[in-house]
């Protein structure tokens, strides 16, 4: 029995998540109850995640900063994960970038209005209390599209041909309605009506990207050198492969903040592929990035 696409899309975390699933007619009722889990889930998580809304927990930590605060313990698990990555990179992934971010105009209502400037600063996490204290406001942005993937995932254990889009934080296995491999495009760095290459995924696979094409405006862009305080300039593009939504979202935005000569050094320590876009549009890619290239 051929199989059929069964396809919604949402406004949530900031972008368009649109979930597929390719099912049996029998199963259409089935596939769009998984769909509805998992925008319920993704839901939650921009509730309890997102610095844009006053009432999450995130916002209601960022409000108290200074203090040791008790957190969930999926909070605490987000932080902990930020942390790791952090000390992986040398401080390139820092979620302590929030209110430069919010200076730049990169605010609530995206107003890009110009402010008072920000600043990094630390995150101190006590396992035994399961409390955080911070000297600077967070945002999860770096890593929540990822996460939002990986928590959504179950909601289709029932299904083996699933595709997950993210804003373009992408999960995909099995085939689609054809019975083809889905077909993923590496976005070009600064045409994003153009493609320079394509994966053809079937096994499983987490695809991420950080390039600033889409969140620029005026010298600014939301990918921020947190050394510096300034927007990261020495990369085009990063994407990453992994086997969980959140490495390979974090992953994306450190090696692209730690720009060419320095993410090539790092990429040996990671438990992921990648593929590098550099300044002058040199490309480097890993021995296990998956897919193959239109250009060069």
């Amino acid at each position: 029995m051929k199989k059929q696409r069964v396809s919604e899309s949402r406004e949530l975390l900031g972008s368009r998540v649109t979930l597929t699933v390719c099912a049996r007619p029998d199963e259409r009722e089935q596939a769009r109850a998984a769909l509805a889990a998992a925008f319920a889930e993704c839901t939650r998580i921009e509730q309890q995640f997102s610095r844009f809304l006053p009432q999450s927990e995130l916002s209601r930590l960022n409000a108290r900063l200074d203090e040791d605060v008790p957190v969930s313990a999926e909070l605490y698990l987000l932080l902990a994960f930020a942390e790791q990555i952090r000390a992986l990179t040398g401080g390139a992934f820092d979620i302590t970038v929030q209110s430069i971010l919010a200076g730049w105009g990169y605010d609530a209502g995206y107003s890009l209005r110009e402010g008072a400037p920000g600043s990094t600063g630390m995150i101190s996490l006590d396992r035994e209390r399961q409390s955080a204290r911070l000297t600077a406001p967070i945002d999860l942005g770096a890593l929540g599209k990822g996460y939002a993937l990986d928590r959504m995932l179950p909601c289709f254990a029932d299904f083996s041909d699933v595709l997950l889009d993210a804003g373009g934080d992408i999960y995909a296995r099995g085939t689609d309605e054809q019975a083809k491999p889905w077909k993923l495009v590496f976005e070009h760095p600064t045409d994003t009506g153009r493609a320079i290459g394509e994966v053809a995924v079937q096994d499983g696979l987490f695809l991420a990207a950080s390039s600033p094409s889409r969140r620029a405006w005026r010298d600014r862009h939301h990918l921020v050198q947190p050394q510096r305080q300034a927007p990261a300039q020495d990369m085009l593009m990063a994407y990453v492969q992994a086997s969980q939504g959140m490495v390979a979202d974090a992953l994306s935005t450190a090696l692209f903040v730690l720009g060419w000569e320095r993410a090539q050094r790092l990429l040996p320590q990671l438990d992921a592929e990648a593929m590098l876009v550099g300044p002058q549009g040199k490309i480097y890619r890993t021995a296990g990035f998956a897919g193959e290239l239109y250009l060069g």
